[in-house]
């Protein structure tokens, strides 16, 4: 070989920059090893996080278990991009490949991105987030609360005192945020802001009133009875609530999920932050 050909492959040598590399694999899982030119690693790793990250998607059933779901995600994306860096740094003698492009690193990104999605799509989630739209639910769920809900099967139970969130009966887009109160082929009726259910008044330890005025419909209520799907839901904030008292009971179907926790707790509660990260929704 002459000085010259020497000459020229060693121009042909970029060496693969070990930060870009390791950044890259923890911002898109893969596309480090796409960039180091090993491609069947880095959609092995790709495959491999988009199925366990499926599989931990039933293991939210608490904010702890949520928690644990998220470090193990956390700790595969250092180990990818660990592994993504320490090869870059043997490649100080590396030639591009057809695979070098900026568009084919493009393709890998988007590709990562529309299996997600379908993968969400296809599957059914057992669990789903929402945020407090509104105080109705003060002191359980306060403005602007995220919180995790368990998906509902048609077949689940419901009980007293769950917290739901279902479709609006008047506009089926629009969802809201009650507590179960009465349950189907119950007769229930509220004197005085005091809920009865079949003549025997509910203690709820979760009521909050803030107003002594009384107002028809609102703290006065005609006895209801429910049909075989329906139940009855209120706001806990009672004076503050649209609800099951203003356009009636909500069938089954229309429950959607049941509040579990709160994940990342608003500044509007009079707790601090600490206080409430991770608190149950009862």
């Amino acid at each position: 070989m002459t000085d010259t050909n020497i000459l020229q492959s060693v121009s042909d040598f970029k060496p693969r920059r070990p930060w870009l590399a390791g950044l890259s694999s923890f911002i898109v899982t893969g596309l480090g090893q796409v960039y180091n030119g090993q491609w069947k690693k880095g959609i092995g790793f790709l495959l491999a996080e988009l199925v366990f990250s499926l599989g931990m998607m039933w293991f939210m059933a608490d904010f702890v278990s949520m928690l644990l779901c998220l470090a193990i995600v956390l700790g595969y994306k250092f180990f990818v991009a660990g592994e993504a860096y320490v090869s870059a740094q043997s490649m100080q003698e590396y030639t591009p490949g057809k695979g070098n492009r900026w568009w084919v690193y493009g393709l890998f990104m988007v590709v990562n991105i529309v299996l997600g999605i379908l993968l969400q799509l296809c599957l059914s989630q057992p669990y789903k987030t929402y945020t407090a739209a509104s105080g109705s639910m003060i002191p359980a769920l306060y403005e602007g609360d995220y919180f995790m809900a368990e998906n509902l099967e048609e077949g689940d139970a419901l009980r007293r005192g769950d917290v739901v969130i279902f479709s609006y009966p008047k506009d089926e887009n629009i969802t809201f945020i009650k507590r179960v109160i009465g349950l189907p082929g119950e007769t229930l009726d509220i004197r005085r802001q005091q809920v009865f259910i079949d003549g025997q008044r509910l203690e709820e330890s979760y009521a909050r009133h803030t107003k002594d005025s009384r107002l028809p419909q609102r703290d006065v209520l005609q006895p209801v009875t429910l049909g075989a799907d329906e139940y009855f839901v209120m706001g806990d904030n009672r004076e503050e609530s649209y609800d099951s008292r203003w356009w009636g009971a909500v069938k089954r179907d229309k429950i959607l999920a049941r509040a579990r926790y709160v994940y990342l707790p608003s500044d509007k509660a009079p707790e601090s932050w600490i206080d409430r990260l991770g608190l149950d929704v009862r």
